[in-house]
């Protein structure tokens, strides 16, 4: 199906944006409630409730966040810039290990 936008007013457009955008919100929901319809019907036919499937995933512990390295480096010249010795290094460190310091000169 195909329908022919450019005879149409900017004001025609944008009716038919909204009414579009209706549609699609209707239709997602539609497809939610089917879904959550499937997964009950598999639920009750596995003899557990969609409710006790959830509580069980509820209770898998969170996966553990990456702590931060404590850093190792610091720039004389603005203190705000450190480096914990992991990863490139920074521009700023290159540039001070080219005028000469030692990395051991900026260690915090």
């Amino acid at each position: 199906m195909t329908i022919d936008v450019s005879s149409l007013s900017v004001s025609q457009l944008e009716a038919l944006a909204v009414q579009v955008q209706d549609e699609i919100t209707r239709k997602k929901a539609q497809a939610k409630k089917s879904l959550i319809a499937d997964m009950e019907k598999l639920a009750r036919e596995a003899g557990v409730s969609l409710a006790e499937l959830f509580e069980i995933t509820a209770d898998k512990k969170p996966a553990k966040a990456k702590s931060s390295v404590a850093a190792k480096y610091r720039n004389p010249n603005d203190a705000s810039q450190t480096w914990s010795g992991r990863g490139r290094q920074p521009l700023w460190l290159a540039a001070l290990i080219a005028e000469g310091k030692r990395l051991e000169d900026l260690a915090i």
